[in-house]
């Protein structure tokens, strides 16, 4: 077997080694400027993410501040609802037993013609 010097294998080890280190570098410049690119558009994408959260946080406040008036404005109506309505039960009962007086006299009567016996009084109303 015959040795082989170095100099006989420089050609050789610069014909394989030569490309590979040159693919590596093209490789890494690639990587780089892709990251580059990425980080970009990252940064691009949280500015307009950070205004975008800035609208919405107005909007939201906005349609806070309006369906709080809205509700306080359905609490106020239905107060005055409520109020109404105790107002005619009031005057409704005033009138039911204000008419209950007038009918008692009426049975008394419509009794009378009748001659019909009083009703038997209640034990109850007797103890007391």
């Amino acid at each position: 077997m015959e040795t082989v010097s170095f100099a006989d294998l420089a050609p050789i080890l610069a014909a394989v080694v030569a490309p590979m280190l040159a693919a590596v570098l093209a490789m890494m410049r690639y990587q780089h400027l892709d990251s580059t690119k990425t980080r970009t558009l990252i940064y691009d994408q949280f500015d307009k993410c950070r205004d975008l959260i800035g609208e919405n946080r107005d909007l939201i406040e906005e349609s806070n501040k309006e369906n709080r008036a809205l509700i306080e404005k359905s609490n106020k109506e239905n107060r005055d609802l409520i109020r109404e309505n105790r107002e005619l039960i009031e005057r409704n009962h005033r009138e039911v037993t204000s008419s209950l007086g007038e009918v008692r006299e009426r049975l008394a009567r419509i009794e009378g013609h009748l001659q019909l016996p009083p009703p038997p009084e209640e034990p109850e109303a007797e103890a007391a």
